[in-house]
């Protein structure tokens, strides 16, 4: 039987957030990834990757999304900016580890 490989897991906090932003409005318009990926155009695959911060969109693609889920491309950049904040601001509070 074959092993299982390991996800991929975002390091960068700009491209985590762009992949959860696009989730949280996909979650709130009610559409599945199948459903937004076909009304965009692309595969469900692209929505699966982008929104687990793999891909890094361009700014075409981000559009279609959001027109695709009726909202303006200037909400979606602003929720990933804020997002990226608040986790900057998180992560500058986390005391350092004690080295011994």
């Amino acid at each position: 039987m074959q092993r299982r490989q390991r996800q991929i897991q975002p390091t960068d906090l700009k491209a985590k957030a762009v992949g959860i932003v696009v989730r949280e409005l996909r979650k709130q318009a009610g559409h599945s990834q199948e459903r937004l990926s076909a009304d965009c155009g692309f595969d469900r695959t692209y929505i699966s990757r982008l929104e687990r911060g793999i891909l890094n969109p361009t700014v075409s693609r981000l559009w279609t999304i959001a027109d695709v889920l009726e909202t303006p491309l200037s909400k979606l950049t602003e929720q990933m900016e804020l997002w990226v904040a608040d986790h900057d601001r998180t992560a500058s509070r986390r005391p350092e580890p004690k080295r011994t």
